[in-house]
This record gives structure tokens, sequence and C-alpha cells, in this order.
């Protein structure tokens, strides 16, 4: 099968185009590098240095002329900055017509876009989790906006012009490596307490949210090329369907690297947004697919990728103090 992804030089596009081609798949990677780097792209795949929005796009995907178009571009940010609402809308908008209008040119066959989870759903009670995809959607930022417009026009082109798509929400996804730009808070934490410092918590640390390891949300992926008739024109959650805290998970990568450290806590003047826990039952059921790297295990080796330079045996084994089991009780109970 061809597939081209874009944002293939970036963290899951990276990994993604490695499974493909492992597999056996014929791999094309489209990316302008801004946020990616070609180091991190398999040497088995054909690559284009190009933004998805340039008109070549169209050109590229009619030589080509792919089977599945897996769509990963985003406008990445820094960790704590939210103002680049023009410039987000710009990526995930024009750039994204830009990729529909060629797949449409191209006769692709299936397109998959990787959209957000965590952050399109508004404020829930706890009886409501863990959250199904058809929970009414609140996106608290201009990059969860401009992705769930993104969602929309993915639809509106299966109506429009018949073009089959798959929607992946994905939970926060961490196991980066130094190859990569660096989001999420575990990356942070590692670092920090690799260097012997103490690492910074805005607000309380208790916001809870889904967490899922990136050779989870790959598997994914590659059981949904196995499932694309039931997976066609449908919308899954790619997540644990377990919630865990940011003091939850730097306790226990603190636990593991053996460090004393108590992070800064820095009062925040947002407001601390509700427990998101995304339900995976669909993706069960539809893509026989469920994630089973736990937690532990995750964060076990994803300091073993990012800091390589520790060997394994320094990683104490981590149990579970009393307080996160009571938490982990509390929310599975809900």
């Amino acid at each position: 099968m061809k597939i081209a992804i874009t944002g293939g030089a970036g963290f899951v596009g990276s990994h993604l185009t490695k499974a493909y081609q492992d597999a056996g798949h014929d791999v094309i990677v489209l990316d302008s590098l801004v946020a990616g780097s070609a180091e991190t792209i398999d040497p088995r795949a054909r690559f284009y240095h190009v933004d998805i929005r340039d008109g070549k796009l169209r050109q590229i995907l009619q030589a080509e002329r792919p089977d599945i178009v897996s769509h990963h571009a985003t406008q990445q940010h820094e960790m704590g900055t939210g103002a680049h609402t023009l410039t987000d809308a710009d990526v995930h908008v024009r750039g994204l017509i830009n990729v529909l209008d060629s797949c449409v040119s191209a006769s692709v066959k299936h397109f998959v876009f990787a959209s957000g989870g965590n952050n399109l759903y508004g404020r829930v009670t706890a009886e409501q989790l863990p959250l199904p995809e058809e929970t009414c959607l609140q996106p608290r930022s201009a990059q969860d906006i401009s992705k769930l417009a993104g969602e929309w026009y993915t639809r509106y082109y299966t109506q429009q012009y018949g073009l089959k798509h798959t929607i992946l929400r994905y939970a926060d996804i961490y196991g980066e490596t130094n190859a990569n730009p660096l989001h999420h808070p575990l990356s942070y934490f590692m670092h920090m307490l690799n260097e012997q410092k103490r690492p910074i918590i805005r607000g309380s640390g208790n916001e809870v949210r889904d967490h899922i390891f990136i050779d989870d949300v790959i598997r994914a992926n590659m059981q949904l090329l196995k499932k694309l008739v039931h997976a066609e024109n449908r919308t899954f959650h790619i997540s644990t369907g377990q919630g865990h805290s940011l003091n939850q998970l730097y306790h226990m990568l603190a636990i593991m690297q053996a460090s004393k450290h108590e992070p800064i806590y820095l009062s925040s003047s947002q407001l601390e947004t509700p427990a998101i826990i995304l339900d995976n039952t669909r993706a069960l059921h539809a893509l026989g697919w469920q994630p089973c790297t736990p937690l532990s295990e995750g964060i076990r080796q994803s300091v073993q990728r990012l800091l390589p330079e520790q060997h394994p045996a320094t990683l104490r084994e981590y149990r579970a103090p009393q307080i996160v089991i009571a938490a982990e009780a509390t929310l599975s109970r809900a």
C-alpha cells in the first residue's frame, strides 16, 4: 500500500514512517521541517520538503497517487504559549484544505486526520468519565478550535467528494526523544531531574488527563490499515481510558530516577481544567485495538529513549504509593 504522511518528520509522523516501512508499505513523507528534522525520517521513505499550504503539494500527490494520506502535520508551539491564532488557522485550516483538495485531485482512497482529544471537550462531571466520542465539544484554545474545524472540513470532503476518512482523536502522547520537539510535561520533568534541577508546575498539578505512550498510538494506526472498511467515516479516541495528574506523573518519574527534588509550584491565572479521560471502547470494537503499555512501563521506556545515557539498571522499580492508588480507584469508579 502506498501511504503519504504529512508532518512525517514530526514526533508521531516519524514513528509512523518507520512502522509503515517495516510493514512493507511504500511511504512518502511530506514536511516543511519547521518543527521536524530530516534526521528523524526513515531513509527508506521518499521525502518531499514542502509546506502543506504550498501549491506544489497537489503536483506531488498527483505524481505519487498514494492510496492513503495520513495527515499529521500540525503547528507546534513551545509549551505554555498560546498566542498563535492566525498561524494556527493558516496551517490547520488553509493548509488542511489544500491537502484535501490535493487528495481529491489525486484520487486518494482514504484520508486519516490526526485530531486532538483531551483539549476538545468542555467541563464534565466525574460521572461522565470516561468520555465517549459523542460528548459535546468545547475546545479551549485557538489550536484546538482549528483542529475541530479540521474535523468538519474532513467530513465535508467526504460528503461533497466521496473522500473516505477516519478521524483519530489522540490523548496526550508521551515517549519523545531528543530528535523530537519536546511538548509532553514528562519530557520536561525528565530533563530537569537529569540535571538535578527542580521543575516548575504551574497551578496545583492536580489536573487529570489521559496520557498514552507513542508505541500504542503507532499500533492503533497500524491496526487501522487492517480495518479500513470498519473505520470508514468514523471518529475514534486513541487513548488509555485512564487519567493521571501531573503530580502523579512527576511522583512516578522521581521514584524511577531516584530523585528527591520537589517541583516548584507557581500560581496560574488560568482556571484549572476539569478531569478528562477518553473512552476507547469504539476503537476496541471497530479496530480491534487497545493500549497495552502500562503507564509505569511507558515512563521507563521514555526515560531510556530520551536519556539514553542513563543505564536501565539505575531506574528504580515503581510501586504505586497509596495516594496514587486511591486517586486511580476514585477515577475508575467515575
